[in-house]
């Protein structure tokens, strides 16, 4: 069973996806976007994120396109696959070169075919069941002697 975190400003779509996700055998964490903070989010150890990037009409601290930095950029969530589910076409299109240069994020316009987006959900907690292997350390001979991976 994975873990899927969702942050989102509607209790209806939080209720929507904990239905879906459930249903797919796997377990959800839901966040108000007033509450959420990273230290959640990592404390909650998702598998998969997906996260509104326009939260409306709340006093949150974080944006759901600044959650997404500071998700890429945490060490204990730098590989979990984001899924950005937003109904904001226009953002997104402004978006679309910082998005370019984020490994991991799948953008999704609401209204999403729920039949697509539990593909997708599927598909990327299968995905990241394998995560990728960090290289081996670095064996080859210097002038003070073989080193550990320290370059």
């Amino acid at each position: 069973m994975a873990r899927v975190t969702v942050i989102n400003d509607s209790s209806d779509f939080l209720a929507l996806m904990r239905e879906v996700i459930t249903e797919l055998g796997h377990e959800m964490t839901g966040m108000e976007a007033i509450g959420a903070n990273i230290e959640d989010v990592v404390a909650s150890r998702p598998d998969l994120l997906m996260i509104d990037l326009r939260l409306e009409n709340t006093p949150q601290e974080v944006s759901g396109w600044e959650m997404i930095i500071l998700a890429k950029a945490h060490r204990d969530l730098l590989h979990v696959p984001v899924i950005l589910a937003t109904a904001d076409v226009w953002e997104i299109k402004q978006r679309a070169k910082d998005l370019e240069q984020i490994a991991g994020v799948h953008v999704r316009t609401k209204p999403f075919d729920m039949d697509e987006m539990c593909d997708l959900i599927q598909r990327l907690l299968t995905d990241s069941e394998d995560p990728p292997q960090a290289p081996p350390p670095d064996r080859s001979p210097t002038r003070r002697g073989w080193t550990e991976g320290i370059g």
